[in-house]
């Protein structure tokens, strides 16, 4: 059974885009297509770096991270709002917004 509200990761976005604007940040999430796994994606970049974190339904998580040169990678798994929380929190740290 799926369990993750994607619409939890607009809503956190929402909170943080204010944040993330005064930090040089653009923000969007994006809501994939119907399929019987959906998903939903976090884009964040600046004129040095690009993120995505990718969530779907099932709890699952990507993040991905990095500039041109070089990025990182991590999978995570998520079963509660504040795991999503966690997981945006990581990725603001890993780009240096926090």
């Amino acid at each position: 059974m799926y369990g993750m509200n994607l619409a939890a990761l607009h809503a956190i976005a929402d909170e943080r885009r204010e944040h993330w604007a005064e930090a040089g940040a653009l923000c969007e999430v994006v809501d994939g297509p119907l399929t019987d796994k959906p998903a939903a994606w976090l884009i964040l970049s600046t004129d040095k770096f690009a993120a995505q974190l990718t969530v779907w339904v099932s709890g699952e998580a990507e993040m991905e991270w990095g500039t041109p040169e070089r990025g990182d990678a991590r999978h995570c798994d998520i079963d509660t709002l504040e795991d999503l929380r966690a997981c945006v929190s990581d990725l603001e740290d890993a780009l240096g917004l926090t």
